[in-house]
């Protein structure tokens, strides 16, 4: 999985996509896109940046729990 395929995803819902339904359709764990979203350290401990937070809107909802992502 590319960060390509998770944007032309992004781009056929342009009124924004769950969380759970992008990785459904990118199909890969909602973890792997939370850590595209948010970063992750790696396994030697470095920090990586966030991947997409430069094309993605991120909008909380319901306290939190519910997070929909919208392109720039």
């Amino acid at each position: 999985m590319s960060t390509d395929e998770i944007l032309r995803i992004l781009r056929m819902h342009r009124e924004g996509i769950w969380i759970r339904q992008l990785a459904r359709e990118a199909h890969v764990s909602p973890a792997t896109i939370c850590n595209y979203l948010y970063g992750y350290k790696n396994s030697k401990g470095k920090f990586v940046k966030p991947i997409l937070s430069k094309y993605v809107v991120i909008q909380k909802l319901g306290g939190g729990a519910l997070t929909i992502i919208k392109l720039k």
